[in-house]
């Protein structure tokens, strides 16, 4: 049985499917997600600091949820949240439409079969190892 550590709440839990949280914790960011949603259907365009403060999510995990692209920033919020590439205003994720379509074309080039081909006398091998 693997077991490990919750790295928000640091209880002992059996990670299930590639789970990162234990279901405890993982139920509240759920809970805590819905409130800002909610908060926002009824609030459009409302600032982050007074979603934070009128439902209890700290604004460093509201940030977070549009880095992820869970929320968009609305229009009029100017810089508020920036490409981490090149630095241009964007209302959600964490690049811009332009520097995501060039992430995207440098990592095609890497994974082309013409690389791993020419690569192969780098790729390690790999055995069973006996016991």
């Amino acid at each position: 049985m693997n077991l490990k550590n919750c790295p928000k709440c640091k209880k002992l839990f059996s990670p299930l499917n590639g789970q990162l949280i234990c279901s405890e914790c993982e139920k509240k960011e759920v809970l805590e997600f819905n409130l800002v949603r909610e908060y926002l259907r009824e609030n459009r365009g409302a600032d982050i600091n007074i979603v934070s403060a009128e439902t209890g999510v700290p604004v460093k995990k509201i940030l977070s949820y549009l880095k992820q692209g869970k929320l968009e920033v609305t229009e009029g919020m100017g810089e508020f949240l920036k490409c981490e590439k090149c630095g241009i205003p964007i209302k959600t994720g964490q690049f811009c439409r332009s520097c995501t379509e060039k992430i995207g074309k440098e990592f095609q080039n890497l994974v082309k079969p013409n690389n791993l081909e020419s690569n192969q006398n780098h790729i390690g091998k790999m055995h069973i190892r006996r016991q």
